[in-house]
């Protein structure tokens, strides 16, 4: 990712559709995944009641309240209960119906039909048509990161009447409905007319479809959603952003508190009832607070040592390979992670849910060989330079694993010239090749999507990976409508990681957040939504 996805919340760093029930895989960004609980909730009742205010606490307010203009964190966790797209992810990472019924591919893949839901309501009243579906779909196209990527692949989109939708291709592009499925930078569908009232300029009027819809935003002080009671779900049981929502509570009150300690003052006086972006040396704290659960999100991201390829004494693979062999990856994710229901280094894995693979790799994977390491540096003729690798102390955990590995590297004959920076700096000199070997950061590692996994499916972002053979492989699993060819392509994109010694994934790591025993019916996916979310009395 152009930035690192370090940052987001600040927590540690801080073919689809034959039918309404096949789908295809995928995951955007990261995080949909299970949650591990901890401790055990008191006793509370598991049939969902209506009524209450849901009091959550995060970092800050969210730019904009346009979920479509914005990748921030926060956009995302706010906005998806008032919008909704065609397709969301379920549990699985697979593309599931929302608005659309399904997708029907025709033409050789390059025709791409989307029946809608009839009867939708926006929260204005008016039903949903293929019209604002359409408008909804092209400025997606202009916007959103996911958008801007597949639009060279759109032909054209038309409504072919009032709820159907048709999409015409100029290549195959299979993925386009998990692209839809996005939360982050959703492709949600508003009205037409606030569209065009608005052009590509944020919207300043937010009406969805969503479980929720907007009553009240004072900056600064509160963001307040109402349930929409003319909502309609979707026939499905509820999997991770899929199927099912239900707005239970009466109100939700998001509240701005960039402070981590008042949070987990609110937290444990029971002022909120969630909060984000908890920070792991409160961990202790909350875990020992009878009222309060933890919920881990996994899986997560990863921490990699991102390598130069272009330039320097990277472009030699025997050298990669040696840095590989030198380290042992469990003294890093200690030091950097702490507690170890914090990270995990038991897969080689680049990608989680339904493109996970467990294999590929693994017999280089966390494999140290300091013997090994010492021949590859003498057949690459190394001479003692020292590699200049980038880090920061802005993100304790970069800082704390960089240190570690640094040690075991000279145990094995490298000299390392370890740079302290701040993130803005090193962002701005990890794009300069002639300066440096190596950098490390956080990834999404879930996605497997191009444009949320840049360091490895470009040639363009740090590190500049080249590789006609993982082009090969990307146009096999960015155009294939079969879930199955895709992960085939996949799982040849991390032969191919590996293969190359393009980055040195060190392990998984965890988010986690923080709820009220009285909080049920909560899911720990990436941006948490607060449909399907209710309060034990």
């Amino acid at each position: 990712m152009a930035n690192s996805k370090v940052g987001r919340r600040q927590v540690l760093r801080t073919g689809l559709l034959a039918g309404a029930a096949a789908a295809v895989g995928g995951r955007v960004l990261s995080g949909l995944g299970r949650a591990d609980l901890l401790p055990a909730a008191a006793a509370a009742s598991m049939t969902p009641v209506k009524g209450g205010t849901l009091k959550v606490a995060q970092v800050g307010d969210p730019p904009t309240l346009d979920i479509m203009a914005s990748t921030a964190d926060v956009v995302t966790n706010d906005t998806q209960g008032i919008f909704e797209g065609f397709f969301a992810l379920d549990a699985k990472g697979n593309a599931q119906p929302m608005l659309a019924t399904g997708a029907r591919w025709s033409n050789g893949n390059l025709t791409l039909t989307l029946p809608l839901r009839p009867n939708v309501l926006f929260h204005n009243g008016a039903p949903v048509t293929a019209a604002d579906a359409v408008a909804s779909f092209q400025r997606w196209l202009r916007l959103a990161p996911l958008g801007t990527s597949a639009a060279s692949a759109v032909k054209d989109v038309t409504a072919t009447d009032a709820h159907t939708m048709v999409i015409q291709l100029s290549r195959p592009l299979g993925l386009l409905p998990v692209y839809l499925a996005s939360a982050n930078a959703m492709a949600a569908v508003m009205p037409k007319a606030i569209l065009d009232k608005y052009g590509d300029k944020p919207v300043q009027e937010w009406i969805g479809t969503g479980p929720y819809m907007f009553k009240e935003w004072k900056p600064d002080a509160y963001l307040r959603l109402v349930r929409w009671d003319k909502y309609v779900p979707v026939a499905q049981a509820a999997s991770g952003y899929a199927g099912r929502r239900a707005a239970y509570a009466d109100t939700v009150e998001i509240l701005p508190v960039p402070d981590a300690n008042t949070r987990l003052a609110g937290m444990k006086s029971g002022e909120y009832d969630l909060a984000f972006s908890v920070p792991p040396d409160q961990y202790a704290q909350v875990k020992s607070t009878p009222s309060l659960r933890v919920a881990f999100l996994k899986p997560s991201e990863w921490f990699i040592f991102n390598l130069n390829k272009k330039a320097r004494m990277f472009t030699d693979l025997r050298m990669r390979q040696a840095f590989r062999k030198a380290l042992d990856h469990k003294p890093i994710m200690e030091a950097a992670f702490g507690p170890q229901e914090f990270w995990s280094i038991a897969s080689p894995t680049i990608a989680y849910l339904a493109y996970e693979d467990d294999k590929t790799g693994a017999d280089v994977f966390n494999h140290q060989d300091i013997p090994g390491a010492k021949e590859l540096l003498k057949q690459a003729n190394y001479n003692g330079q020292p590699i200049v690798w980038l880090t920061t102390k802005n993100y304790d955990y970069m800082f704390k694993g960089a240190t570690v590995a640094k040690s075991q590297l000279e145990a094995a004959g490298f000299k390392v010239d370890l740079q302290v920076m701040d993130w803005a700096t090193l962002v701005q000199r990890r794009g300069q090749p002639d300066g440096y070997e190596v950098f490390q950061t956080g990834m999404g590692g879930a996605p497997a999507i191009p444009p949320a996994m840049d360091a490895f499916v470009t040639n363009s972002w740090p590190g500049w990976w080249v590789s006609p053979a993982r082009d090969e492989a990307m146009k096999k699993f960015e155009g294939s409508v079969s879930l199955a060819d895709r992960k085939a392509a996949w799982s040849e994109v991390q032969r191919l990681f590996y293969q190359d010694a393009v980055a040195i994934k060190v392990g998984d790591f965890y988010d986690y957040f923080v709820t009220q025993n009285r909080v049920q019916g909560f899911t720990a996916v990436d941006y948490p939504p607060y449909w399907n979310i209710w309060l034990a009395s």
